[in-house]
């Protein structure tokens, strides 16, 4: 009876056998996401100065840009091994794709004004209320089981949240933050329908997640400069003199670089390591950010405040370790049913296995690589 090779199973495996290229592709990620984060705060608290349309639309098209100098600069093995091949631009797919797109640039526009009201050790514990929606949506749309495990982890998101929220955003001076509430409610809930449109494309389209992020780049970059047109946006931003501050200019360049890093330093983590690995370096990436947004703006901390904080991470962590439990079980009784029978006739080999396991992994790639855009 034909046996599959044995797969990594993430940290366990990562930890006994540890490469010079896993411990590079980890950190790699860490420090692009947590970069990505940090200077995307810096620019959402200059938005008077370059508009939040125009951010968007220049860290896109540098993204589109490197996107494809990468498909021509790199060789085709390197591509492959790390399925980075892009496919080619059809009406068909660019049409199924709008919907995930439209996710897509709320995500990022509520992330941007979700960044101008609020700190960044904030967003890091409440960005954590996206796995409930994801979680439910995963249930009702895939028929992914929620356990005793994952509604412990979620309850502590909430409570977490919940009173972080209510630490920083009410005060009895100025009562409650309604607009901050409001665009930390819709980043968490688009980035949710984000992450569940893309498993529903992807079982569609089939493409990989470096596939997903050109096309992404591909239809947000004519949107969002027809956006930035019709505001008058682009024109306010070339004509104000304040943007030509070599800092700003700096930021701007570095964010939009990071953003097609972060992507690339997903898909080398996990063909490094695993999804599982990945999953828990982003995971484990909220402690240095929460510590370094305290750090770099100034932000007030008290003792409550920083109870929050670690009861979100903490929370945060138990639901990323659950998760990727689950997909190793998932794994192995999908090695059970079909990766240890007999050929099939004609000579295939367990087609249907593989595509199950290649969609788990493109789903958690792009959910990491996502996740470290709009930590």
């Amino acid at each position: 009876r034909a046996r599959l090779p044995p797969r990594d199973f993430g940290l366990g495996r990562a930890m006994q056998r540890c490469s010079i290229s896993q411990i590079m592709s980890c950190m790699t990620y860490s420090v692009c996401s947590l970069l990505m984060t940090l200077l995307n705060k810096s620019l959402a608290s200059t938005h008077e100065t370059i508009p939040l349309s125009v951010i968007m639309l220049v860290q896109n098209l540098v993204a589109l840009g490197l996107i494809r100098l990468g498909s021509i600069v790199l060789p085709s093995a390197t591509m492959t091994a790390l399925k980075m091949e892009l496919p080619p631009v059809e009406k068909k797919m660019l049409r199924k794709w709008i919907p995930v797109n439209l996710f897509f640039i709320a995500m990022l526009f509520s992330g941007f004004m979700t960044f101008t009201m609020v700190t960044v050790s904030l967003v890091a514990i409440c960005k954590n209320v996206t796995n409930m929606f994801t979680s439910v949506g995963d249930y009702l749309l895939f028929g992914q089981p929620i356990t005793r495990n994952i509604v412990f982890a979620l309850i502590l998101m909430v409570v977490a949240a919940t009173l972080g929220a209510s630490h920083e955003l009410v005060t009895p001076e100025k009562g409650v933050n309604v607009s901050a509430l409001v665009w930390l409610t819709i980043n968490c809930v688009t980035t949710s329908g984000y992450s569940l449109q893309i498993k529903l494309s992807q079982k569609e389209t089939g493409m990989t997640p470096y596939a997903c992020s050109y096309y992404n780049a591909l239809i947000a970059t004519p949107i969002m400069l027809t956006w930035s047109l019709w505001t008058g946006d682009l024109y306010a931003c070339l004509h104000n003199p304040d943007v030509q501050n070599p800092t700003l200019l700096l930021s701007l360049g570095a964010s939009s670089f990071l953003g097609f890093c972060i992507g690339f330093s997903v898909f080398w983590c996990i063909s490094a390591t695993s999804p599982t690995t990945c999953s828990m370096v982003g995971a484990f990436t909220k402690v240095p950010l929460a510590v370094l947004g305290i750090i770099i703006f100034k932000e007030p901390v008290t003792q409550k405040r920083t109870g929050f904080i670690i009861l979100g991470i903490v929370a945060g962590i138990i639901y990323t370790r659950t998760k990727v439990l689950e997909r190793e079980r998932q794994r192995a009784k999908l090695d059970d049913a079909h990766g240890f029978d007999v050929e099939k006739p004609g000579g295939q080999l367990k087609t249907e296995l593989v595509k199950m396991r290649s969609s788990l992994e493109c789903s958690e790639g792009e959910s990491a690589s996502d996740s470290g855009r709009n930590r």
